[in-house]
């Protein structure tokens, strides 16, 4: 096993406190872990008396894309428009997680980019298993490019993003639509601890972080077998790290984290950007674990939850020429 930096000591005994709190592994049907993984999110918002940062400026207008298919507009102050449109798609196993739950991160990232964020409420599995979520994905964002000037938008600097299982989407969907070529043109892509291959690919992290960080190794084998069961892990619409030729992308950032199971594909598919030529930025934190930047529990919790996100906002308005 290779040295690498200690986990930060608060971070640390935060993540011991929710062990606790949650006690063993319980043995139960996957009907019921669904339901005990939905609720875990929420009540990982919930247990946050105030988060730093917030409230803030940023306007909200809850949006229908088409019918089954919801979103929410954030729409940041003190910035001349038109603005920048980041399609953004939340983590979660694509099973928890929710506009609401990645509601403080959005609201914090739009005020600091200076973007406007379209967060999509795509079809959670295992209700609606692989490809909803990716057919959501692409219904957005040629609805964000037809409607952005609607809301203040500009159609022209449009990016798309997303954390955990929503990076691996928005991964998917702009290999899609750059090999595809038939628009509409990305600006930016924005992957946060992506899932990018599936377990079966044994990347080293899944045996260094199996335990103890929070995201386990177990846990993320069980969500894609909620999320993709019967799919081949050689699908590239699954598993973009499998795609044997990257179209022409838009620049990229990559964030990874140490203590992470997907740290290693993470930094694999950012090797992989790089190397098909792509303008990547891979940002990776040596004493962190997985989404600690962006999950309801822990966003603005640690200087590092700052840190980074003060990082990707950065790397956006520079990457879409905003001046702020």
């Amino acid at each position: 096993m290779r040295e690498r930096k200690p986990i930060d000591g608060a971070l640390r005994r935060f993540l011991d406190e929710q062990a606790a709190a949650f006690g063993p592994p319980l043995t139960m049907t996957d009907e019921a872990r669904v339901r005990m993984v939905r609720e875990r999110m929420v009540r990982a918002l919930q247990s946050r008396g105030s988060i730093p940062g917030l409230p803030n400026q940023v306007q909200t207008h809850d949006v229908e894309i088409v019918s089954g298919l919801s979103a929410r507009l954030y729409l940041p102050t003190g910035a001349a428009g038109p603005l920048p449109v980041l399609v953004y798609q939340h983590g979660g196993g694509w099973v928890a997680g929710s506009v609401a739950s990645h509601d403080p991160f959005c609201r914090l990232l739009s005020q600091a980019a200076g973007v406007i964020i379209l967060s999509i409420e795509f079809r959670p599995a295992p209700e609606n298993p692989y490809p909803a979520a990716v057919d959501d994905t692409v219904t957005a964002v040629r609805w964000a490019a037809q409607h952005a000037a609607e809301w203040g938008g500009d159609p022209a600097r449009l990016a798309l993003g997303g954390d955990s299982a929503g990076a691996n989407l928005a991964a998917v969907v702009a290999n899609k639509l750059s090999a595809a070529g038939e628009g509409p043109a990305l600006r930016a892509l924005l992957l946060l601890y992506p899932v990018t291959d599936h377990p079966s690919a044994n990347h080293p992290s899944y045996t260094e972080n199996a335990t103890g960080y929070g995201l386990e190794a177990s846990g993320m084998r069980w969500f894609w077998e909620q999320y993709a069961p019967g799919v081949s892990p050689k699908d590239p619409d699954a598993s973009p790290l499998q795609l044997l030729k990257l179209p022409t992308l838009p620049p990229a950032l990559v964030a990874t984290a140490e203590y992470d199971v997907l740290r290693d594909e993470g930094i694999a598919y950012a090797e992989k950007l790089e190397a098909a030529g792509v303008a990547a930025t891979h940002l990776h934190a040596p004493d962190m674990h997985h989404n600690f930047s962006v999950h309801p529990g822990t966003v603005a919790r640690f200087p590092q939850s700052d840190a980074a996100l003060a990082a990707f906002a950065s790397w956006l308005r520079n990457t879409l020429e905003l001046q702020l």
